[in-house]
């Protein structure tokens, strides 16, 4: 059987990130057409494999992130080899260099499919019509006061650890299968909130993750959502809504931020409520000091005690991770967020504010 031209190989082996290329500069120019045909259509067809994978009782992330080196040592041990033993050299190099395009390529084309094109769909904003108009720093204050209420409130139904820090009703088995019922609620006023994931997964090194400053990851190579539950465990609720809302389809950061908070609010559970709310209380007071630090301190007075000694907790585990790594990290977050056409980076986590703001205006609650 003759053998197909070498144009024809290389072909096949591009096509994967032609079609990578064309979602990633087209689909921009037509969120609607994402929106419905993409994100509500093809998308969906992932699904399936998110509920097999949530089965599986560890996370294939963190062992393929672990397998990789080796697994890419063994494969370049194995072509040099193969290499020195070669009679065309010239041949085997270019199958060698194909097989590195071909993966590449595939790598990019999955990436796009299950989480790439998801940038360009209609803005959450705009799918929940939420009301927009120039918001002043009175309007963050109403916003950052109600969270602390809410949060204080809630905390009143939670457990304390000897150090008078919260510890939540639920163990961590429960929160991470529970992630995807905090949804249960805001799904009946917003039926495009579909996911496929059973449960969400915890990570053996999550110790080690917090040095990189990361509490959770949707992986799109296998579909699965990752959290740290190395973290303070009254964090844990909000980040697995978080990881659930990505598995939806909404891969902004700030998107997912919010839904995360409405879900975890609405969501009857007094770990998540509590969670929820208290995530959401420090963007927005994040947000409040940099515009009016009177206002801020106004705000942080609706905080209850127990909430501020959480706050500090939270503040303390940290401060043990902070350094190069960390940083480094985030560097490399907010070059992945930027490349995918948010301009502000790792910012867009902050830009939640904005949408809080605009569904506390759409209720009428400011």
């Amino acid at each position: 059987m003759k053998n197909k031209p070498l144009w024809l190989k290389w072909i096949f082996c591009l096509i994967p990130l032609l079609l990578a290329a064309l979602m990633y500069f087209i689909l921009p120019y037509f969120p609607k057409f994402t929106e419905y045909v993409y994100t509500r259509g093809i998308f969906r067809l992932t699904f399936a494999f998110q509920w097999l994978v949530s089965f599986i009782p560890f996370s294939i992330t963190e062992i393929l992130v672990l397998s990789l080196v080796p697994i890419i040592v063994g494969l370049m041990i194995t072509f040099i080899i193969k290499f020195c033993r070669s009679k065309n050299k010239k041949s085997t190099a270019e199958k060698g260099i194909r097989f590195v395009a071909l993966c590449l390529s595939l790598f990019l084309f999955i990436f796009m499919v299950t989480d790439g094109a998801n940038f360009s769909r209609l803005p959450l904003y705009e799918n929940m019509k939420l009301e927009s108009r120039e918001y002043t720093a009175e309007d963050l204050y109403q916003v950052t006061s109600i969270l602390a209420k809410n949060a204080s409130a809630a905390r009143e139904n939670l457990k304390e650890d000897k150090n008078g820090v919260a510890k939540p009703n639920l163990n961590l088995n429960e929160m991470l299968r529970l992630a995807d019922d905090s949804y249960k609620n805001i799904k009946k006023e917003y039926p495009f909130l579909i996911t496929g994931t059973r449960k969400v997964k915890s990570v053996m090194l999550s110790h080690k993750w917090s040095y990189t400053g990361t509490t959770g990851v949707y992986c799109p190579w296998t579909v699965e959502t990752n959290v740290n539950t190395d973290v303070l465990p009254f964090s844990i609720p909000s980040t697995a809504a978080h990881e659930i809302a990505h598995t939806m389809g909404f891969a902004k950061e700030n998107e997912c931020n919010f839904l995360a908070w409405l879900a975890s609010d609405t969501s009857g559970m007094p770990d998540f409520v509590y969670s929820g709310n208290l995530s959401a209380f420090i963007h927005c007071s994040n947000a409040l000091y940099k515009a009016d630090k009177d206002l801020w301190r106004k705000a942080v007075s609706n905080c209850s005690e127990g909430m501020i000694r959480d706050l500090n907790a939270k503040n303390e585990y940290w401060d043990k991770f902070r350094g190069e790594v960390m940083e480094n990290s985030q560097n490399v977050n907010d070059t992945f967020i930027k490349v995918n056409g948010v301009e502000s980076g790792i910012l867009s986590y902050d830009e939640m504010v904005e949408l809080m703001l605009r569904y506390f205006d759409t209720k009428d609650l400011i």
